[in-house]
């Protein structure tokens, strides 16, 4: 039985390209590596130890036949090198554009390899099994970055925290990077009376947590967009936002301060925070949901009876992801891909995924639900939306929450 790997990248900026923050990743890379052929290395080891124990045997005897007497006070011992020299052969040295030396360069171009690196070792974990468990941890991964960065930095460990034998552990002061982490992830840490670090857990400190960063919901807000999980939030905002390139009077959600969402299954304390303190205002509200739940019927006729202009409804194909065009699919994945109206889009991808990449088992839908939002969705153009969608549904809930924003 082993122990997971343990790789911790510091939030300290080093100066040097051969240490710290830009060497971490790459040591931490080679430290993977040779935890997945240990077997090989035990093999070497012992041939090593076979040569060398050979001609210490032949040395043992000729010197025997030399002087017997310091013969008996000697006896050939082999000690094998511990993993932390086999560590110590690796060594990277990385050069930017034009040979410039990466310690030459700022320290937000240095930490961004470890979105390279997170990116490039999420992708990899997938595509194997029966990796050795590793652990990450990063100290304020934000530092040095621009927003944009921090957004793919944040998306990176997203997608390796979800990869089986694999977690990641972040620190933060930022409000705009906490607020994009999933809620039931978040531990308040604080010291007691005593200086005792206190690590606490559960909805009742995701207030504090809310407060103590100054994670607020915005004052702009107009209308509450309601939905079941977070991928619906990337999905809707990357129709709207392909929708809007072509016609500039279809909202685009993913810049629009008067709307926010409200993640209903569990979401970001960004989402947490928009359902705790805007849905007390009596804002009115657009939900709307899968039909593959046929509970949800009842919900949407609940909220179209309200009399505080919230309306509701559900999506005529069966889930989000059947609105997809397989071009996207394509686009983001690489292998061709079948959408009917009611298929079930997730799982079918999960299988479709494996058999393309060679993979013996297929991807789980939640882990197919969270791609296909991070990859396919973003690939949706206007026509393709239109080709998937001839009458006009997407459209419709956009135009909707339009309304409700101008408060027609």
């Amino acid at each position: 039985m082993h122990l997971p790997m343990y790789a911790l990248f510091q939030s300290d900026r080093s100066s040097r390209d051969s240490d710290g923050e830009v060497q971490s990743p790459l040591k931490a890379a080679i430290a993977a590596a040779l935890a997945e052929v240990e077997n090989e290395i035990a093999e070497i080891q012992r041939q090593v130890r076979h040569k060398v124990e050979g001609i210490a045997k032949r040395t043992f005897d000729a010197l025997k036949k030399i002087a017997p007497e310091l013969a008996k006070e000697l006896s050939p011992e082999f000690s094998e090198a511990p993993k932390s020299k086999w560590t110590g052969l690796f060594s990277v040295s990385m050069n930017t554009d034009d040979g410039i030396p990466l310690n030459k360069r700022g320290s937000g171009v240095r930490r961004m390899i470890l979105v390279s690196f997170f990116r490039a070792e999420a992708e990899r974990r997938m595509e194997e099994t029966g990796s050795r468990g590793i652990i990450y941890a990063i100290e304020e991964p934000e530092t040095a970055q621009h927003p944009a960065n921090q957004k793919i930095l944040l998306d990176a460990f997203k997608a390796l925290a979800q990869e089986s034998g694999c977690q990641v552990l972040l620190t933060t002061h930022s409000p705009e990077f906490a607020s994009e982490l999933p809620a039931s992830s978040l531990r308040f840490v604080t010291r007691n009376e005593n200086g005792k670090p206190i690590v606490e857990d559960g909805e009742e400190m995701y207030s504090a947590i809310a407060e103590g960063l100054g994670v607020l919901p915005g004052s702009r807000v107009r209308v509450l967009v309601c939905v079941e999980g977070p991928t619906d939030v990337t999905a809707l905002k990357c129709l709207s936002a392909a929708l809007n390139a072509d016609d500039p009077t279809i909202p685009d959600l993913a810049s629009e301060s008067r709307i926010a969402f409200v993640v209903l299954g569990g979401g970001t304390l960004k989402h947490w925070v928009a359902e705790h303190y805007l849905r007390n205002l009596g804002l009115p509200e657009f939900h709307i949901y899968d039909r593959d739940v046929p509970s949800y019927a009842d919900v949407v006729a609940r909220v179209q009876k309200r009399r505080d202009g919230s309306q509701a409804c559900q999506t005529q194909k069966l889930e989000i992801e059947n609105y997809l065009h397989p071009d996207a699919i394509n686009d983001a994945f690489g292998f061709t891909f079948t959408i009917e109206d009611e298929s079930n889009v997730p799982a079918d991808f999960g299988v479709e995924w494996a058999n393309a990449n060679g993979h013996p088992n297929p991807m789980s839908p939640n882990k197919a639900k969270l791609q296909l939002a991070e990859r396919a969705f973003p690939r949706m153009t206007a026509e393709r939306i239109r080709d998937r969608d001839p009458n006009g549904e997407v459209e419709g809930w956009l135009r909707t929450i339009s309304g409700l924003i101008e408060g027609q």
